[in-house]
């Protein structure tokens, strides 16, 4: 499970003046991994020296132990991708475009099972029949994914691949990932969607401008940028004296009060939920939720693409 499957060993990519790179980052097996960064800022030339498009100026890439290059074929085996904009025919149906997909892997009497498996996989069998050119933009991009789990790949390169979908399709996709990385496999997913990255990605790495600013967990991206952790905390019955002994509490910074509670900035490595939570309770106060703060790593990210990221 440790093995590293994605590699970057200072890989650099050069466009006349514009360099990208170096990037240094691995992905090990059964790894959710999120590739952040703005538009123009290099993920997309990255992916492209990974699948083996397009050749490092410097440096390495390694897929599956393989150089992409030299070893297109061999390092591409058990490999699905999704694009950021799949182009698929609309005049198909998905199990038509299912069923080319399979053929062109080698599958043959197992085609139609595994069309099946696949669009059930994404939540979409009940469109298998359905003309491409009619389906909304979430269900293309939902085909665009089972387009890539055809033949079970042990690695997926998906770009955005929750671009248009509705909640009920980010969801669907959500727990097939989750799934598909507890039975082994490896994702690398580019994404603007900040929510769905720091819920599903054990590991980052961010890209602006062509450099590689941070690798390691959302988490320690937050830590390191934002400088602290912060909790939520919702409760009925908070009087000042409680929110004076909130802000005592080893490790709290700050505490912001809201008309429904409290946001607590702590440093980062210290658990205060559970002195928190003891202390509003034994004072009387009705504790409803306690949690980590939302969007946090979209404030992070925000953060870092306006000042950098500072030095752990």
């Amino acid at each position: 499970m440790n093995a590293s499957v994605i590699e970057f060993a200072g890989a650099v990519k050069l466009y006349g003046e514009k360099r990208i790179g170096p990037v240094e980052f691995s992905v090990r097996r059964g790894e959710i991994f999120g590739f952040l960064g703005p538009n123009g800022s290099g993920k997309t030339t990255c992916i492209r020296m990974l699948l083996g498009l397009v050749r490092p100026s410097a440096g390495k890439v390694k897929l599956g132990g393989l150089d992409p290059i030299r070893n297109h074929t061999e390092a591409l085996t058990g490999v699905g991708y999704s694009p950021e904009l799949p182009n698929i025919q609309t005049f198909m149906t998905p199990k038509e475009v299912l069923a080319l997909a399979a053929s062109e892997i080698g599958l043959k009497s197992e085609v139609r099972a595994e069309t099946a498996r696949v669009l059930e996989e994404v939540g979409i069998i009940e469109y298998g029949d359905t003309k491409v050119g009619k389906l909304s933009k979430g269900m293309v991009q939902r085909l665009s994914v089972a387009q890539a789990l055809i033949g079970s790949p042990k690695t997926l390169v998906l770009d955005e691949p929750m671009i248009g979908l509705d909640p009920a399709g980010t969801a669907h996709l959500r727990e097939a990932f989750r799934e598909y990385a507890r039975n082994g496999g490896t994702i690398l997913m580019s994404s603007h969607m900040m929510t769905e990255v720091e819920d599903l990605c054990s590991s980052i790495a961010l890209i602006h401008g062509g450099k590689l600013l941070f690798r390691g967990t959302a988490k320690e991206m937050v830590s390191q940028v934002l400088g602290a952790d912060e909790i939520r905390v919702e409760a009925n019955g908070l009087s000042p004296a409680i929110v004076d002994a909130v802000r005592r509490v080893e490790g709290v910074l700050e505490v912001t009060e809201g008309a429904d509670g409290l946001d607590v900035k702590v440093r980062h490595g210290i658990e205060a939920r559970p002195t928190i939570a003891r202390l509003i309770t034994g004072a009387g106060a009705e504790l409803l939720t306690i949690r980590e703060g939302e969007r946090m790593l979209e404030k992070a990210y925000i953060e870092a693409l306006r000042n950098g990221i500072a030095k752990a």
